[in-house]
């Protein structure tokens, strides 16, 4: 069987991508997410945010899943998750220095993809499916923060500490490549160097993937 993509709503809670079930980045104030990681349950407690989050603002992102082969076939294997919500629900967009998310915009916080299939295309399926999503909502904007892959670190200007920090932990909070919200459509509504501000009006003034099909684009990219 090939992979399918799933809404995150109430039926499908737990099926997220591994990292993006452990990460509390985006749903939690900075103070509480370090107590959280420190001596709490990362997994409560972004499953509590899911729960919240799905009953108040219905489906928050989507997962590419497949039947593993090694597990039962009622069990699935996740390459990719993205999420997006309200900017109220989002408080740790808040450490983000190109930040805050504006006053009309939702937020597309993270995407998670498995390492070796980073690149195949997964990426624009689900950034292109919650874009989608969020036109049902009827929401006339929506923003991400992108992180610049190419940057290069001049030796004499080095990063402030808390953005190294965010850029080395870039892979575990699912901070989104630059090139990746670039080629959907998203343009810098604030600059910076390393992570800017990006937005995409909806609906966008670009074709989208999804008017493809999004079985035809999971086959494209060899997802099953």
């Amino acid at each position: 069987m090939g992979a399918r993509l799933y809404p995150i709503n109430q039926q499908h809670l737990g099926l997220l991508h591994p990292r993006a079930a452990r990460s509390v980045f985006w749903e939690c104030d900075a103070a509480t997410a370090t107590s959280v990681h420190a001596s709490g349950d990362p997994l409560f407690e972004k499953s509590a945010w899911l729960a919240t989050t799905t009953h108040e603002y219905g489906c928050c992102g989507y997962s590419i899943a497949a039947p593993s082969p090694l597990a039962p076939a009622a069990l699935e294997s996740v390459f990719g998750t993205v999420l997006y919500c309200g900017r109220d629900k989002a408080p740790g967009a808040e450490q983000l220095p190109s930040g805050p998310v504006s006053e009309d915009a939702e937020i597309i916080t993270s995407l998670f993809i498995d390492a070796v299939r980073s690149g195949e295309g997964m990426e624009a399926v689900l950034i292109d499916a919650a874009i989608m999503e969020l036109m049902a909502k009827d929401v006339s904007a929506v923003e991400a923060f992108g992180l610049r892959e190419d940057y290069i670190e001049d030796p004499d200007q080095p990063m402030d500490t808390q953005l190294a920090e965010l850029v080395a932990k870039a892979g575990d909070i699912g901070l989104i490549n630059f090139s990746v919200l670039e080629s959907a459509g998203f343009q810098v509504i604030r600059e910076h160097p390393v992570i800017p501000r990006l937005r995409l009006e909806i609906p966008p003034p670009v074709d989208l993937l999804a008017k493809l099909g999004i079985s035809e684009n999971l086959e494209k990219v060899g997802a099953c």
